[in-house]
């Protein structure tokens, strides 16, 4: 069902690229959501613990991430979204099915919950037969770099000019009045939510250095 939803939501963004978009912003958008829709129907998403090996693999169709056992600081399950947080500094979301009210509907299992479980058990194990004078990125000393939140604030602002800036540009005079309904509100949807990335990065800036001035001597 995943991956179906994935290529029907694909052929849509690419339909609407091709027909609201300029040509030379059209190809771009249809080229990632191709790539989007070709690699989840291909690989699908799946988190995959390989306690041998001492990772933990995540995949969201042509999207994957690796992260060592011992790497990982903290995993929260949070209703449908399970975010892994890394010692080094970064932090790892995914959705999965449960919780939400076509999930109950079908009588999908929470996996969240027991996707968490199941990898807090494994990283408490993997820590528990770490070699000691093994150096895992997590030991004392060892501080997160300042800007990685930095980037991610700079790439969800970037996000957010990039909705605008498409909104400017999507086709709403059509003769068909219905194709002029359907420009006004993709433009209007992309506007507000690129209105929306900017100000929750403005937020984050704001209060990152509102904490950072409270905690200098």
């Amino acid at each position: 069902m995943l991956r179906v939803k994935a290529v029907v939501v694909a052929a849509a963004g690419v339909a609407v690229a091709v027909v609201f978009f300029p040509l030379w912003l059209a190809v771009p958008v249809a080229v990632v959501f191709g790539v989007y829709g070709l690699g989840m129907a291909a690989f699908g998403s799946s988190v995959t613990l390989d306690t041998e090996a001492g990772l933990l693999r995540l995949r969201a169709g042509p999207v994957f991430q690796r992260i060592r056992l011992t790497n990982v600081a903290a995993v929260l399950a949070e209703q449908r979204k399970l975010s892994i947080a890394r010692a080094s500094g970064w932090e790892f979301s995914v959705y999965t099915w449960g919780k939400g009210p076509l999930d109950r509907l079908l009588g999908v299992p929470d996996a969240a919950g027991d996707i968490g479980h199941a990898i807090a058990a494994a990283v408490a194990l993997a820590k528990a037969n770490a070699d000691p004078d093994t150096d895992t990125g997590a030991g004392p000393g060892h501080v997160p770099s300042p800007n990685r939140p930095r980037l991610a604030t700079a790439l969800l602002a970037a996000h957010g000019a990039a909705a605008i800036g498409c909104a400017l540009v999507v086709r709403v005079h059509w003769q068909n009045p219905a194709l002029t309904v359907l420009g006004a509100v993709i433009a209007l949807a992309l506007g507000v939510s690129g209105l929306l990335y900017l100000l929750v990065a403005l937020w984050i800036l704001l209060t990152e250095r509102a904490r950072r001035t409270s905690l200098t001597p």
